[in-house]
C-alpha cells in the first residue's frame, strides 16, 4: 500500500513538474516576442507611407500662372483688338497625378506586416490569458489524486486542442511581418537611389541567407542547436510530425499510415 501511495505521489510530482515548466517557458516566451513595439515601429512608417496613396493635386497657383504666362505668349495685336488664342484658365482642368505603382506595392508589404504583427500580439494575449486559466485552481504544489488528475485533464486539453502550436505560431507570424517590412522598405530605396537599394539589398540578403541556415540546419544535421519554431513547421511540412514538448526537447514521430 505504500508502495502504491509512493509511486502516485511520485507520477503526480513529475505531472506538476512538467506542467509548471511548460507553463512557464511559454509564458516567458510570449513576453520576449516584443510583437507591440514591433508593431508601433510599423504605424510609424505606414503613418508616412499611406500619404503616398494619396497624392496632392496640383498647386491653383502654379496652375494660374502658367495659364498667364501661356496667355501672354500666345497675344496677338489686331488694332483695335487684342486676341489670345489660350482658352480661360479653369481649375476643374488640372488632373491629379496617377498613384505611383512603388507606393502602392509599399503600402500593401507594410500594412500587410503591421496586421500580421497586431495578430501575434492579439494571439499572445489570448494565449497568456489560457495559460491562467489553466492554472487557476490547481496548487502548484498539489499532488493530490484529484488535482493530479485536474492538472492531466487540462493538460490532455491543450494537447488536443493545439494550443502548442498556436505558440509557435506567433513568433513565425512576426517573422513574415519583418519580412514584409524589409521589402517595403527595399521598395523605398528603389525610389530614393540605387546605391541605397543595392546597400539594402545586400543587408537583407545576408539576413536571409542566414535566417533560411538556422531553419534547414537542423532538419538535416540532428545535433544542431538551432531548433525554432520555424524549423519545426518546416518539418511538418517535409512529412515529419513534430512536437514541442514542455521540458524544451523536440521529438520527431512519422506518421502513421
Amino acid at each position: 500500500m505504500d508502495s502504491y501511495r509512493q509511486a502516485w505521489s511520485e507520477a503526480a510530482d513529475t505531472v506538476r513538474i512538467y506542467s509548471d515548466e511548460m507553463i512557464q517557458r511559454w509564458n516567458a516566451e510570449i513576453d520576449t516576442y516584443l510583437a507591440g513595439l514591433f508593431s508601433a515601429i510599423l504605424t510609424a512608417f505606414n503613418v508616412q507611407s499611406y500619404l503616398l496613396l494619396q497624392p496632392s493635386p496640383p498647386d491653383p497657383t502654379l496652375a494660374v500662372l502658367q495659364q498667364i504666362s501661356l496667355q501672354l505668349s500666345s497675344f496677338s495685336s489686331n488694332p483695335p483688338f487684342v486676341n489670345s488664342t489660350q482658352p480661360a484658365f479653369q481649375l476643374s482642368d488640372a488632373d491629379t497625378p496617377p498613384v505611383p505603382r512603388s507606393a502602392i506595392w509599399l503600402n500593401v508589404l507594410w500594412f500587410s506586416g503591421l496586421i500580421l504583427s497586431l495578430a501575434s500580439a492579439s494571439i499572445g494575449i489570448m494565449v497568456k490569458q489560457w495559460l491562467n486559466e489553466y492554472s487557476s485552481g490547481i496548487s502548484s504544489g498539489g499532488t493530490t489524486r484529484e488535482t493530479a488528475r485536474l492538472r492531466q485533464y487540462r493538460l490532455n486539453g491543450l494537447v488536443y486542442w493545439r494550443v502548442p502550436e498556436i505558440v509557435m505560431a506567433i513568433p513565425i507570424l512576426l517573422q513574415v511581418a519583418l519580412a514584409l517590412f524589409l521589402a517595403g522598405l527595399l521598395v523605398l530605396m528603389f525610389t530614393l537611389h540605387n546605391a541605397v537599394a543595392a546597400v539594402g539589398c545586400t543587408l537583407v540578403g545576408l539576413l536571409a541567407v542566414f535566417t533560411a541556415g538556422t531553419i534547414l540546419l537542423p532538419l538535416v544535421k540532428s545535433s544542431c542547436a538551432y531548433v525554432s519554431p520555424q524549423t519545426l513547421v518546416r518539418g511538418l511540412v517535409s512529412g515529419e510530425r513534430t512536437l514541442l514538448e514542455g521540458t524544451g526537447a523536440t521529438h520527431r514521430v512519422k506518421p502513421q499510415g
